[in-house]
């Protein structure tokens, strides 16, 4: 497992040991339903060796026993505390993704979905290309550099920004949709741990995040060929040696 996916197995170990201790002291206070979906975590031995915990072997066989399982990439809520679904972001690993490798076609779904108008964030993903075509800038664009074509239009990105933190993909709506969004940087220290609402996290985020468009992944096999290519050409350029137009949104924390 990487780092991300390992301090966010410790994190829901460590809220089965809040609840067991009944401990008000994080932002979640009395911690009384603690699972996922319908299905509670097992009780934990209030009497952990946390430490222990750095040996993967022996993560693995604690989580197993509480119930606890690797957040699947389908679901956007990765654990239910007190009847709410909270997507959980662990901030000092790489910077965690907020939209991963989506071509256009996922985007006009989405809007479509949400009766907003595709063609104004087609306007961007242009003003991006020319910018990078150009040299004035890198692949990986974040909103800290003024050239940025995103950084001014926070309210264009955001319904599918929102989207894709807690409703689905490019390509569905998730089974199970998350309610609030949490995001640490110590597993086992409430002080770093931050809960944001729908309507709050696009700003915290807003600051550190960085757009890009890619090839391979997200992209078909044969753009040329490809039954989607109308739909998909408007956001795609041929770039060292590859059809890129899929859209990848990552968070790096301020």
């Amino acid at each position: 497992m990487n780092n991300g996916e390992k301090n966010e197995i410790l994190f829901k170990v460590y809220l089965c040991y809040l609840k067991k201790t009944n401990n008000h002291n994080s932002p979640f206070g009395k911690i009384k339903k603690l699972g996922f979906d319908n299905i509670e975590y097992n009780e934990i031995d209030e009497n952990i060796d946390f430490s222990e915990l750095d040996d993967e072997i022996f993560l693995e066989k604690i989580s197993k026993s509480l119930g606890i399982e690797k957040s699947s990439p389908r679901n956007k809520a990765d654990i239910f505390i007190n009847n709410i679904a909270y997507s959980v972001k662990y901030m000092t690993a790489g910077p965690p993704s907020i939209t991963n490798h989506t071509n256009r076609k996922g985007f006009v779904r989405i809007a479509k979905q949400l009766k907003i108008n595709i063609k104004d964030l087609d306007k961007l993903i242009t003003k991006y290309w020319d910018l990078r075509i150009n040299n004035k800038i890198s692949e990986d664009c974040y909103n800290d550099n003024p050239l940025s074509p995103f950084k001014n239009n926070k309210e264009i990105l955001r319904p599918y920004l929102e989207y894709f933190c807690f409703t689905g993909t490019g390509s569905s709506d998730s089974k199970y949709p998350a309610e609030n969004l949490i995001k640490f940087s110590k597993y086992n220290d409430p002080s770093t741990w931050k809960i944001f609402s729908k309507e709050e996290t696009i700003d915290e985020i807003w600051d550190g995040l960085g757009f890009c468009m890619r090839g391979g992944k997200g992209m078909p096999k044969n753009f040329n060929s490809s039954k989607d290519k109308k739909i998909i050409e408007p956001w795609t350029k041929y770039s060292s040696k590859k059809y890129r137009g899929a859209l990848s949104v990552r968070y790096k924390s301020k």
